[in-house]
């Protein structure tokens, strides 16, 4: 009897003896995990906003992704480690500041991109150009997305029409809902200065160098106006 007891004493302590070992194990083990995942590391995160549809090569040329150090826990598994795996990429989305840069943030244009404002433009032949006026220059700043502008210009021989009735894509960073070629709805003005036109790359040219001169402004047409055609002839006031 004596020796059964023994044995089962000495079972008791083997068996509490290897419990502790496997408390203090997984003790370890999970002080460990989490002196891992609270210890800092280095990770790419957008150092500002970075619209949809920004280059890759862009982005990082222009410093808008920056090294940050965050806790090793909370860098996503599919994060970036490399930043030249982004180029040939677009964002897909809008990347807010501080946020991680991950494999799902850039893709391959193919795959999507491209910011409202290019999805706009009605033709791969067209481009957009954007100029600053102030309100004397751009009907009091009442230009909305949507609306059919005339730029003029005023030389030595004095006013002239240097392009009629183009359309307006954006107003600051707004951009129109609508097709480019119809506006069923009236707009309102943003307020902002900054007006983009759609018009072919010559017509572009004209508009920076007009716009350089100081000198261009703006005509707003009515929401009954014929059908949009940017032209390139530049018309006198006189109507010549």
């Amino acid at each position: 009897m004596g020796n059964r007891r023994t044995l089962i004493a000495a079972a008791a302590v083997i068996l509490a003896a290897v419990a502790g070992i496997g408390v203090y194990s997984y003790v370890s083990s999970a002080d460990t995990r989490a002196q891992r995942d609270t210890s800092l590391v280095e990770a790419f995160v957008a150092g500002q906003d970075i619209s949809k549809g920004t280059s890759g090569d862009g982005a990082v040329a222009g410093g808008m992704i920056e090294t940050a150090k965050v806790l090793r826990g909370s860098v996503p598994a599919d994060a970036v480690t490399d930043t030249s795996t982004l180029k040939g990429k677009v964002a897909s989305a809008t990347i807010s500041a501080k946020q991680f840069i991950t494999q799902s943030s850039f893709v391959a244009p193919s795959q999507g991109g491209g910011g409202s404002l290019a999805a706009s433009i009605s033709s791969k032949d067209l481009v957009a150009v954007t100029v600053s006026v102030d309100a004397a220059h751009g009907v009091a700043n009442s230009i909305a997305p949507g609306d059919h502008v005339d730029v003029a210009i005023v030389g030595s021989a004095g006013a002239q029409y240097l392009l009629q009735d183009i359309p307006v894509l954006a107003v600051g960073t707004q951009v129109s809902s609508a097709s480019s070629t119809a506006v069923t709805q009236p707009a309102t003005g943003t307020g902002t200065g900054l007006v983009t036109f759609e018009v072919t790359p010559a017509q572009a040219l004209q508009v920076v160098s007009a716009n350089q001169s100081g000198t261009l402004y703006l005509t707003l047409h009515a929401l009954a106006a014929d059908t949009p055609g940017a032209s390139g002839a530049a018309v006198s006031a006189s109507g010549q």
